[in-house]
């Protein structure tokens, strides 16, 4: 993954895959995360990145309001 993103071109893109993305921001190799926030209360659930680090920033570039009433936003990882 490292030397396919240091390859000219255009973004890479992880779709809903937890392990995947734990990883990758293991490794250093997530410059922005694109999230959607649901309007649902949970009693229980999983964390998004399960104890990945100990604190990950996030500087947000945008978000906006869907008719669904789901916010979609965009982060910036301060490094």
């Amino acid at each position: 993954m490292k030397a396919l993103k240091e390859q000219p071109g255009k973004n890479l893109v992880i779709f809903g895959s937890h392990g995947a993305a734990k990883t990758l921001l293991e490794l250093g190799l997530i410059d922005e995360f694109l999230l959607t926030i649901c309007p649902v209360v949970l009693g229980s659930g999983k964390s998004a990145f399960d104890g990945a680090v100990e604190k990950v920033k996030l500087k947000l570039l945008s978000s906006r309001t869907l008719d669904s009433g789901i916010i979609a936003t965009r982060y910036e990882l301060v490094k």
